[in-house]
């Protein structure tokens, strides 16, 4: 029987090789193609981060125009900014 098994393998090492050359090309593939989703999954995570960062200054950005036409906004901003105080209020400076 080993005999037998041994004359097998020695007039079908091809197939054998043909086999195991398949199997080599098929890991190396599998291995490309998973290097090939980490980087696509870096890159989906970065640009959704981003994405993510935009929108909130976007959100930010709408509610600093929408509260440019709030009178109460705009009092503050003026006595930020410009120093202005209503009438009635006492301005004090320190040096």
């Amino acid at each position: 029987m080993n005999k037998g098994l041994h004359h097998i393998l020695l007039k079908n090492w091809w197939v054998i090789a043909f086999v195991l050359m398949a199997c080599g090309f098929y890991l190396q593939a599998i291995h490309k193609k998973n290097r090939l989703v980490r980087a696509l999954q870096e890159r989906v995570d970065h640009l959704s981060l981003t994405k993510r960062e935009a929108e909130e200054e976007k959100e930010e950005l709408l509610l600093r125009i929408q509260s440019q036409e709030d009178p109460e906004w705009l009092e503050l901003v003026l006595k930020e900014k410009l120093g202005v105080t209503a009438e009635g209020e006492l301005k004090v400076v320190f040096e």
